[in-house]
């Protein structure tokens, strides 16, 4: 009776043992997981700092930083790759000063928008940018080009100097001050700032004068948004140009050519996505797109795609991780997948199976 009543006691503290055992290894897992992706981003996050790609590298600190705060070296990065990416927008806007000197204009404002991709906050960048967009123009006046003219000497005949060309080329739409041609027609602004020279002080005021033009409003803020929106989503950029155009949707979530272009930004991210196989993102911008156009077919479809793709990818990679007796890691896949769709294949089975499995490992390991 001694006997059984001993056996029973030691089962029981078995049973006991291995619970509070499995509970600490849950844990243990837990905080290994964590480590285990501090440690992947942040090595891909050196990897990439060293291909010299400072823009990837920053967001894989950042994510070495979101798995674990209080990592010094992840943080150091960031600001590291904050410093790199400065130095380069900084590069990329004197060079569009430099190609807006030279009449290249729309290289000019790609390379603008280059820079403030790279880093939002250059100042000096956005405001180059939205200074192109709000011209506060009085009147047009009516220019024919003749033979020798460059817009540089047409803006000295206006403005008295030779600098103001970009105001001409925007006025006119022109990519590129070399592809003018003689014969050609242009409207030239007479601005707040900059107001034409008088009669007197050159006499082809009067002769070049050959008719004029209403005033044009000031560009607003929301415009100036949009136009900024167009010319990131024009270069690819499309999430600078989501951020630009939910600026404008904040002020006015009506406005219908914005509502557009975002979701036209956003399924382009979630195909950019998909391409590289991060389908959690893609099924987000999918979402996103879906969300600004209700009959977005596109969306639907992609969406749909992204998450079987998702399911499976990791559903597979789970029972590899079984098949080498790896438990964590297929008991980490499966559950991506559960969470997603519980009904998926066997799934919950699976977890089921591989949690019992886990336990009574540890149970024995804790009886011997």
């Amino acid at each position: 009776m001694n006997k059984k009543f001993k056996s029973c006691i030691i089962l029981s503290s078995i049973f006991f043992i291995g619970c509070v055992a499995f509970e600490k290894k849950e844990t243990i897992t837990m905080e290994g997981e964590r480590n285990r992706l501090t440690s992947e981003f942040y090595e891909k996050a050196v990897y990439l700092e060293h291909q010299k790609k400072p823009a990837q590298a920053k967001k894989n600190y950042q994510l070495a930083m979101v798995a674990d705060p209080s990592n010094k070296a992840a943080r150091q990065g960031v600001t590291q790759m904050n410093k790199q990416l400065q130095t380069i927008a900084d590069k990329y806007y004197r060079k569009s000063i430099a190609l807006h000197k030279k009449g290249k204009y729309s290289e000019a404002t790609r390379y603008l928008l280059i820079a403030l991709r790279l880093w939002p906050e250059h100042f000096k960048a956005r405001q180059e940018l939205m200074a192109t967009r709000n011209l506060n123009i009085q009147k047009y006046v009516l220019h024919t080009i003749k033979k020798g003219e460059t817009l540089s000497k047409i803006s000295k005949i206006y403005y008295g100097n030779f600098t103001q060309s970009g105001i001409i080329a925007q006025a006119n739409h022109i990519k590129d001050a070399g592809f003018i041609r003689v014969g050609m027609q242009l409207k030239i602004p007479e601005l707040k700032s900059y107001p034409f020279v008088s009669p007197k002080a050159t006499n082809k005021l009067e002769q070049l004068t050959d008719k004029s033009y209403p005033p044009e409003k000031k560009t607003e803020p929301l415009k100036m948004y949009k136009n900024m929106g167009k010319d990131f989503f024009r270069y690819q950029e499309f999430e600078n140009a989501v951020i630009e155009f939910k600026k404008v949707l904040n002020a006015d979530p009506t406005d219908k050519e914005s509502i557009t272009y975002i979701s036209k930004a956003y399924f382009n991210l979630g195909s950019n996505a998909y391409a590289k196989k991060k389908y959690l993102t893609a099924i987000e911008n999918f979402q996103q797109a879906l969300a600004f156009n209700k009959k977005c077919a596109s969306c639907k479809r992609k969406i749909i795609q992204s998450r079987n793709l998702y399911k499976e990818y990791h559903y597979k990679a789970g029972m590899k991780f079984f098949d080498e007796q790896n438990l964590n890691s297929a008991i980490l896949e499966w559950d991506l997948v559960h969470q997603m769709d519980t009904d998926y294949k066997k799934v919950a089975q699976l977890l089921h199976k591989a949690k019992t499995i886990q336990k009574n490992i540890e149970t024995i390991k804790q009886s011997e």
